[in-house]
């Protein structure tokens, strides 16, 4: 699945902006856990799933790391250049990933959705800055510059 990473503004702000690197992941909660590696310090992460095809996603099984996670839902009513805010929904990855759910309301309601993790701490290492860093786990291949690998997925430099 593919996702982009949703950076909280400020400290409990409740807000959050879109990041601008491409996450594919197996499941919503292995993108979370790649997007924290670059969050701002004191500051929370969420996803915003996507789909560059039209029509509605496929209904993956969550798993095993993420059936049963819950995230607060985010919205983005305001469009492409407006932030993400708490829609006051509650989705969980019980028979298929939250991520699929989001996909396919953001069709009807016109907007973007992003989730966040119930619970998600607040980032408490400053992001790395500059330069061309890259770290891998589990037998991933990085690509382009900035790339962080891990929990079976892969992080691409949107273009």
């Amino acid at each position: 699945m593919k996702f982009f990473p949703l950076y909280e503004t400020a400290a409990n702000s409740g807000t959050f902006q879109l990041g601008s690197v491409e996450i594919d992941a197996d499941s919503t909660s292995a993108a979370v856990a790649i997007a924290e590696q670059n969050a701002p310090a004191g500051c929370r992460t969420a996803v915003c799933p996507y789909r560059s095809l039209s029509g509605l996603p496929e209904s993956l099984p969550p798993t095993s790391d993420e059936i049963g996670k819950l995230y607060d839902v985010l919205a983005q009513p305001d469009g492409a250049s407006g932030l993400f805010q708490s829609s006051g929904q509650v989705f969980g990855s019980m028979a298929a990933d939250a991520a699929g759910m989001v996909l396919s309301l953001e069709r009807f309601f016109g907007y973007r959705l992003g989730l966040l993790p119930q619970g998600e701490k607040a980032a408490v290492a400053p992001a790395t800055s500059g330069g061309s860093t890259s770290a891998t786990s589990s037998g991933a291949t990085p690509t382009g510059s900035s790339t962080v690998v891990s929990s079976g997925g892969s992080v691409t430099p949107a273009s």
